[in-house]
C-alpha cells in the first residue's frame, strides 16, 4: 500500500488547506505510522531501479524514479522537521525525524545506485534526447555522487555508512538539545526598569508575581536594546549564550570528528574543502577571500560607529580595561545612540506596524509584484496549534492553485525559538507513470517563527526586524511557490545550492526599507495613519550608521564556522571562538564565559557554510538593483524574476540564473559600494 506521500508525489491532488495540513502529523504516534509506510515505499522503489536490466535503463525508469525516491526521503524528512520544532510532546518529538534520517541513510547509500546511473549513461543515455535540464540534473548527480564516495568499494562505502549514520545521531542531539532548552531568567519586575509595560504584561509570572523570561531571541533584542539594568542586561546574555552547554561542546565535537574522517575517507583535506566543492563559492579559501575583502570594505564604518558609539555611551555602560563595550551593552548603547542622534525610538516605531495591517500589506506587496493571487485563512481548523494561520496560493487570476502556506508564528514553551520555512512538497512537473499525462504539484511550505503577540488592549505590534524577518521567510515560501522544475531535488528553495538559498529572500528584505513600500505595510494601531517619512528618514540613517556591526557578525559566525572544520580534532572551540571574535568584532570586548557555539543552530545543516548568508547578500544587491531601477511593483520585471530567478530553482547553475537576469556576470559591486559608503567618507 503506497504512503500518502507517494500518491501525492504522483499525482493525487493537494487540492486544499485541510489536504496540506495533513501532511503534518500532529502526534509523534502518527509521525512513526508515516515514517515506516514511506520507508517501505523508500525501499520498493529502490528495488524497482536495481531490477532493471542494463540494456532497458531509461531517464524515466532510473534517473527520475531516484529522483522520486530521494523526494520522500525529503518530504518525509521536512514533515517530520516540523514535528520537532512546534510539538508538545517534547521528549519525543524528534524521533521520527531521527528514524527517517538514519534508515533513508542505509537504503539511499549505495554503490548499485551509482551503478544503475552508470549502466543508464552507457545503454539508454545514447538513445534518449535529454532536454537542458535534464543533462544539468544527470551531470550534477554523477558528480555529487563521486563526491560523496559512491563509486567507492564496498568496505569504504560501508564505513562512509557507519560514519554519516552516527554524525546524524550527534547533529539530531544538537538540535534537539537546543529546541527542548527550558532556561529561564527570573526577576521582579522592578529590576526590569525601561522595558516596555506591554512586553512585560505578556511575560509570564511565578508565584511571587516575578517575571519569568524564555531564553529566545526576542526576549533577548526587547531586554538588550530597552533595559536600563546593567545586571539584567548581562545576566540575560550570558544565559542565552550558553544555552545548551556542556551537552552541545560535546555533540559539536564529535560533529567535527566525524566530519574530518568522512572528508578525508573521501580523498579531502578538510570537510570545509568538502562541503563547498558542492558550492558556488567552490572552496574554503574562496570563502575567506570574500569575508576578507568584505571586512577591509566595513572597517572604517566600523571605527566610525565604535566612536559613536562612545560619543553617547549611558553612564550605566561600564568598558572593558581594554576600553571595549561589553557585548551585553552593545545593543543598548546603539539605541542610545539612534535615540539621541536621530530620535528613533523603536517602541514608538512599533506603533505603526500591528501585525494584522503589516502583514496584509506584505502580502499586497507580494502578491502585485509576483503576479499571484492569496487567500488568507486567519485559522486552520484541525492544526497542532489553535494560532496556525494559512495561505493559498493561486495565479493572478485564481485558475490554478501553486501552493499552501502554513504559518505558525507566535511564541510557545519549547517551541523552536527563532524564525525558518520548511518546504514540504516541492511544486514539480511530472508525468503519470499510470496515464502519461502531465500534472503539477503545488508545492506545501511551513513557516515557523516567534513574533510578539497581543498585550492587553493592545493588538500585536511588529517590530521593524520583524517585519523584515516576515517578509524574509514569507520570501522562502514564495520561492517554494513559484518554482517548478521536473524533477523533485532541485525545485523551490531547498533545491538551489547552500550558498544561494538566502539570496531570493534577501533581495526581498530591501523592500522593507524603501519609503513607499514601508507606507504599504504600516498603520498607527489607533488611527491608521501610515508611517511619517521623517520616521521613515531616521530608520535609514539608523540602519547605516549601525550597518557596521550586523556585518561584523555575519564575518565573525562566518569565520569561525569555517574555521572549526578546517581545524584538527578535537577542534579547541573556546581558543577559535575568541580568536574570531577579537578579529573581527572590533571594539566588542570578550566575556570568557561565551559558549555561543552550543547554541549555533546552524551547525548540524550549515556546517562550514554559514558565509553563505554574506556571500548571497552580495549577489542579491545586485538583483535588486535591478529591480529598482524598473520599479519595485513594476509586475513586467516581476514576472522576469520569477521566470528568471525563482522558477528554475537548482535546475541550473546559480551564476547562469543570475547572468540571465542581470545580461551579464553577477558581482558584488553594488553591495561593495554600500558597505563600503561610510568607509569612502572616513578615507575622505
Amino acid at each position: 500500500m503506497q504512503s500518502n506521500f507517494l500518491k501525492i508525489l504522483r499525482g493525487k491532488p493537494v487540492s486544499s488547506l485541510s489536504d496540506a495540513l495533513a501532511l503534518i502529523p500532529t502526534t509523534v504516534a502518527d509521525a512513526h505510522k508515516i515514517v515506516g509506510e514511506v520507508l517501505v515505499d523508500i525501499a520498493a522503489r529502490k528495488a524497482e531501479i536495481l531490477a532493471i536490466a542494463p540494456e532497458r535503463r531509461t531517464y524515466a525508469n532510473t534517473v527520475s524514479a531516484y529522483d522520486e525516491m530521494e523526494g520522500l526521503v525529503f518530504v518525509m524528512s521536512s514533515a517530520a522537521a516540523v514535528l520537532k520544532q512546534v510539538s508538545s510532546e517534547v521528549a519525543y518529538r524528534a524521533d521520527p525525524y531521527r528514524a527517517i534520517q538514519q534508515e533513508s541513510i542505509k537504503i539511499c547509500k549505495d554503490a548499485l545506485i551509482y551503478k544503475a546511473f552508470c549502466e543508464y549513461r552507457d545503454h539508454g543515455m545514447v538513445n534518449e534526447v535529454l532536454t537542458d535540464e535534464q543533462q544539468y540534473f544527470f551531470k550534477k548527480i554523477m558528480a555529487d555522487f563521486k563526491r560523496c564516495g559512491y563509486d567507492k568499494d564496498a568496505a569504504t562505502i560501508a564505513r562512509i555508512v557507519a560514519i554519516e549514520e552516527e554524525l546524524q545521531q550527534h547533529c539530531n542531539a544538537f538540535d534537539a538539545t537546543l529546541n527542548n532548552d527550558t532556561t529561564t531568567l527570573t526577576f521582579p519586575e522592578n529590576e526590569l526598569t525601561g522595558v516596555s509595560r506591554e512586553f512585560l504584561a505578556a511575560q509570564a509570572r511565578d508565584a511571587q508575581g516575578h517575571i519569568v523570561l524564555y531564553c529566545t531571541r526576542s526576549t533577548l533584542n526587547a531586554l538588550l536594546q530597552h533595559c536600563t539594568n546593567p545586571m539584567v542586561r548581562r545576566e540575560f546574555k550570558k544565559a542565552h549564550d550558553s544555552r545548551a552547554y556542556p551537552e552541545n561542546e560535546k555533540n559539536l565535537q564529535k560533529m567535527l570528528a566525524l566530519r574530518r574522517e568522512l572528508a578525508q575517507l573521501l580523498g579531502y583535506e578538510s570537510y570545509a574543502a568538502y562541503a563547498l566543492a558542492g558550492y558556488m563559492v567552490e572552496s574554503p579559501e574562496n570563502a575567506r577571500s570574500y569575508l576578507g575583502y568584505l571586512f577591509e570594505k566595513i572597517e572604517g564604518a566600523a571605527a566610525r560607529d565604535f566612536k559613536n558609539l562612545m560619543s553617547t555611551l549611558p553612564e550605566d555602560v561600564q568598558l572593558s580595561e581594554d576600553g571595549r563595550v561589553q557585548p551585553w551593552d552593545v545593543p543598548y548603547a546603539l539605541a542610545t545612540y539612534e535615540k539621541i542622534n536621530s530620535s528613533l525610538d523603536n517602541s514608538e516605531l512599533a506603533q505603526y506596524f500591528p501585525v494584522d495591517k503589516a502583514v496584509q500589506g506584505i502580502f499586497a506587496i507580494y502578491e502585485k509584484f509576483m503576479g499571484v493571487s492569496f487567500e488568507y485563512h486567519p485559522t486552520v481548523p484541525g492544526a497542532w496549534h489553535e494560532s496556525v494561520q494559512g495561505i493559498t496560493v493561486y495565479t493572478k487570476d485564481r485558475s490554478r492553485v501553486l501552493a499552501y502556506i502554513l504559518m505558525d508564528l507566535y511564541p510557545r514553551p519549547q517551541k523552536y525559538s527563532h524564525a525558518c520555512c520548511h518546504e514540504i512538497i516541492p511544486r514539480v512537473l511530472r508525468h503519470s507513470p499510470e496515464d502519461g499525462m502531465l500534472y503539477e504539484v503545488p508545492s506545501v511550505s511551513v513557516i515557523v517563527a516567534n513574533f510578539p503577540r497581543a498585550r492587553g488592549n493592545t493588538p500585536a505590534l511588529f517590530l521593524h526586524t520583524d517585519v523584515t524577518t516576515f517578509f524574509h521567510e514569507f520570501g522562502h515560501a514564495i520561492h517554494n511557490s513559484l518554482s517548478c522544475t521536473s524533477h523533485f531535488k532541485t525545485s523551490g528553495s531547498m533545491g538551489v545550492m547552500l550558498d544561494f538559498i538566502e539570496l531570493p529572500s534577501q533581495i526581498m528584505e530591501e523592500w522593507m526599507w524603501r519609503p513607499d513600500m514601508l507606507r504599504l505595510v504600516s498603520g498607527h494601531y489607533k488611527t491608521g495613519e501610515p508611517l511619517p517619512d521623517e520616521l521613515i528618514r531616521k530608520m535609514v540613517a539608523a540602519r547605516k550608521s549601525g550597518r557596521s556591526y550586523f556585518d561584523m557578525n555575519q564575518i565573525y559566525y562566518s569565520m569561525f564556522a569555517l574555521a572549526i572544520h578546517d581545524s584538527p580534532t578535537p577542534v579547541d572551540l573556546d581558543g577559535i571562538l575568541r580568536e574570531m571574535y577579537l578579529r573581527y568584532m572590533r571594539g566588542m570586548a570578550w566575556d570568557t564565559d561565551n559558549k555561543f557555539y552550543a547554541s549555533f543552530g546552524h551547525m548540524p545543516s550549515y556546517g562550514p557554510c554559514y558565509y553563505g548568508y554574506s556571500f548571497s547578500r552580495s549577489f542579491a544587491f545586485d538583483v535588486f538593483s535591478r529591480i529598482e531601477e524598473h520599479g519595485l511593483l513594476d509586475e513586467a520585471i516581476g514576472r522576469e524574476f520569477v521566470g528568471k530567478i525563482l522558477g528554475p530553482g537548482g535546475s541550473m547553475h546559480p551564476r547562469e540564473l543570475l547572468a540571465n537576469f542581470l545580461g551579464r556576470p553577477a558581482t558584488s559591486d553594488a553591495y561593495i559600494k554600500w558597505v563600503g559608503a561610510v568607509n569612502e567618507k572616513e578615507k575622505a
